[in-house]
């Protein structure tokens, strides 16, 4: 019994400072209605500061900085009033230009804000771990519980501080006029600045007590496990966006009821599956997902999240562009209206260009690069038939990715040499068919993953297809026998060609060019015929759409096929481009960014992905010339991500916005 007991108490603990997370999360999205994903990288930086206030001297940027050597408790009020005002600023810089924009465009700007905080801090502390100056509560006694049960007082000090948090933060939104004027903003804002409510302060006093507790959140999570690190909040904050979801987004008691269940769910799946501990996160996930298809308001929330607004992830104007950004946007537009670049005869010479382009280059290191543009722009093509065509946010779109490279590598190194005993180079001809075959599985799995995801819409959307991806990669690194694991696949050969090697970056740019020119006709062959017409006409009024009598269903599977079908081609030539994988290859950062890309370049275009990712693989690196990035690599993505919010701000269409009118309307 005291086994059961102590699982039951790791998980109230866990089950705490998720609530606690939860609540965060849910103050804030009850108010603007708004997935904040850089909630992360505060709870991340409560760590950070109160463990840097705590010691006497810390390196910053390669500099060694006195410190005050505060107390725990000090400390920690210093750091949630440092990440309290930081979330006021970022709320006041990036999001509130964004109140009446389409939804994605602060779901994208939260997700380049959350790149910004990371790499700052990578640039800052380091990208390692740094450990928590001491244990503050290690002479806080312990409580016997049972004859085999102690709670030690570390434990019980962070389960009582997050109570009385969520308690404090429950009594101010029902007790306080601020908390009255938060729950009539959440309600219709509208209404709310008719009769005199500040909304904008409302909601920015949202953000900041929303930070606060994401940063007490982060400090007991540190000194916790006592250690902090850069990327800490990443699984934290799905977690708390799990656990707000199990208990209903929106809902501050629900919020902690989940949090409390999710981390009672988890210690106990931990200790009595098999091999709990390692899938216990997708134990999680399902969760998470069953709840979406059964219960989408979770436990004690409402069910207005499951929409989605006309044109929700394409149509909006940014905000009015100072001279310099005007001139340089007015390019873009210029470029992508010109009626000469609509010929056949311009695409024949933008495709003799890329040709020359790879005779003329003569550093392998560049070609190199250019064959990752092609991969990425690939990738944000097959992700950009499900969002940009057919308006359906997926964020679990690199599982038909792993699925394509995963297929390819375990026929070539599982089946082929290991299990057979044969040389992999004699049977170079398999690349061919696993091109289509590989598409074709990704697709199939697209299909029976993207069934499901039709009963939920908006934000819920997102959050599901995220739960599948998590699922996807979490089992590829722990199924060792199958897919060996966080090791990964080595040695997948190279492509060939009737024994010619393609193994040199030449040669290996001219097949992602010629794999690019194939996908790009079947992509744009779809788009331009009725299938394209139908998921725009979905894209901008599902309502409309099907009374007309376009099946939703039909067109979104479609949809969901296709972008697999992509993906899975693009996987199995990756596979054997990198001639290694592994599940680090697969993370939802690596989502996000190929949905950075679609949004740098243009929703719902065929040039923009590609535009996107040479955007995004340029800079990363023209940017190494800066002195500062050159000392400082992580600051790369840093001045991405605050190019990305520039362009959200002033040109949420993307760079090749223009070009979207002419491709549904003519």
């Amino acid at each position: 019994m005291a086994y059961f007991e102590q699982l039951v108490l790791n998980g109230l603990l866990m089950g705490a400072i998720y609530a606690l997370a939860a609540v965060a999360y849910t103050l804030v999205y009850g108010v603007v209605k708004m997935v904040n994903f850089a909630f992360g990288e505060l709870f991340m930086l409560g760590g950070f500061l109160t463990a840097t206030l705590m010691l006497d001297k810390v390196t910053l940027f390669g500099t060694d900085i006195a410190m005050p050597g505060l107390g725990f408790g000090t400390a920690a009020a210093l750091a949630m009033a440092m990440v309290a005002a930081l979330g006021g600023l970022i709320d006041q810089v990036a999001y509130k230009p964004l109140r009446s924009a389409p939804r994605l465009a602060p779901l994208i700007t939260s997700i380049a804000v959350s790149v910004v905080l990371q790499s700052l801090a990578q640039a800052a502390w380091g990208p390692g771990s740094m450990l928590f100056p001491a244990m503050p509560f290690e002479h806080v006694p312990a409580i016997p519980l049972g004859p085999d049960l102690l709670i030690e007082g570390t434990e019980w000090v962070v389960m009582l501080a997050a109570l009385l948090a969520m308690l404090g933060v429950h009594l101010f939104v029902h007790r306080t006029p601020m908390g009255s004027a938060m729950r009539a903003a959440a309600i219709d804002p509208m209404a709310a600045s008719l009769v005199g409510i500040p909304v904008n302060r409302v909601i920015g006093a949202a953000f900041m007590i929303g930070s606060a507790l994401a940063a007490l959140a982060g400090l007991l999570y540190a000194q916790t496990f006592q250690f902090t690190s850069a990327t800490m909040g990443f699984l934290p904050g799905l977690k708390a966006l799990t656990a707000a979801v199990l208990g209903g987004i929106g809902s501050v008691p629900g919020a902690a009821l989940g949090g409390l269940l999710l981390g009672l769910i988890e210690s106990l799946a931990a200790g009595y599956l098999p091999e709990g501990a390692v899938y216990q996160d997708v134990v999680s996930f399902v969760l998470l997902i069953l709840l979406l298809l059964f219960r989408p308001q979770g436990l004690l929330g409402k069910k207005e999240m499951n929409s989605a607004a006309p044109g929700s992830l394409t149509s909006g104007r940014g905000l009015q562009p100072g001279r310099v950004m005007a001139a340089v946007l007015g390019g873009f537009d210029r470029l992508f209206t010109t009626p000469a670049l609509q010929k056949p005869q311009a695409r024949l010479l933008l495709l003799g260009a890329a040709i020359a382009l790879g005779f003329v280059v003569r550093s392998d290191y560049w070609l190199g690069i250019f064959v990752m543009v092609l991969i990425y722009g690939l990738l944000a093509t097959g992700l950009n038939v499900v969002v940009g065509f057919a308006g359906l946010l997926d964020l679990g779109f690199v599982a038909f990715w792993a699925i394509g490279a995963y297929f390819t590598s375990i026929l070539f190194i599982d089946v082929i040499q290991q299990g057979w005993g044969l040389d992999t180079s004699a049977w170079w001809w398999l690349l061919y068919p696993n091109l289509l075959v590989g598409g074709l599985v990704a697709g199939l799995a697209a299909m029976l993953i993207g069934y499901p995801t039709l009963r939920v819409r908006g934000d819920y959307l997102a959050i599901m297809t995220l739960g599948f991806g998590e699922i996807i990669r979490i089992v590829a690194t722990n199924w060792v026998s199958f897919t060996n694991g966080p090791m990964g696949l080595r040695g997948i050969p190279s492509p060939q060609w009737f024994g010619w090697v393609l193994d040199t970056p030449r040669s290996q740019y001219f097949f992602a060019l010629a794999l690019a020119v194939l996908l790009i006709l079947f992509v744009s062959r779809l788009a331009r015929s009725y299938v394209g017409r139908a998921w725009v006409a979905l894209r901008e009024d599902e309502h409309a759409a099907e009374a007309m009598g376009i099946s939703g269903t039909r067109y979104k599977l479609m949809a969901y096929a296709c972008s697999g079908f992509v993906g899975g081609v693009v996987g199995v030539f990756f596979a054997h481009f990198m001639r290694f994988i592994s599940p680090a290859n697969f993370t939802l950062f690596e989502n996000i960014l190929i949905l950075l890309l679609v949004v740098l370049g243009g929703l719902g275009t065929l040039a923009g992905p590609f535009l996107g990712a040479a955007v995004w693989l340029l800079f990363l690196q023209l940017s190494m010339h800066i002195p500062l990035v050159t000392q400082f690599p992580e600051l790369r993505f840093a001045l991405l991500g605050i190019l990305l919010i520039v362009l959200v701000l002033y040109r949420p269409d993307g760079l090749a916005g223009k070009a979207r009118s002419r491709l549904t309307m003519g």
